[in-house]
């Protein structure tokens, strides 16, 4: 089980962002991807944190490429993203 922390930049408002995140939570579960936290920087709400538990890297990796056309259009910009993974 990996904790990876994904920190990446937003086009649209967080408030849009987040439901389009909500509504794809049953896709990441049923994968094995779990949501910690999410939020944003204060004063800053298009640089978004999101927490989640994943079976391993590689997991969460092929979960992110076949489900990256719906992450960008929760206007998730894609090529920002920086992640750090940790082990438990």
């Amino acid at each position: 089980m990996i904790t990876a922390v994904l920190k990446f930049e937003i086009s649209n408002k967080f408030s849009e962002w987040e439901q389009a995140f909500y509504s794809h939570q049953p896709t990441a579960r049923a994968a094995g991807i779990f949501e910690l936290f999410h939020g944003h920087e204060p004063g800053n709400e298009h640089q978004v944190c999101v927490v989640v538990h994943a079976l391993s890297e590689q997991h969460m990796e092929k979960f992110m490429e076949a489900n990256s056309a719906a992450i960008a259009a929760s206007g998730h910009i894609l090529e920002s993203t920086n992640s750090q993974i940790y082990v438990n």
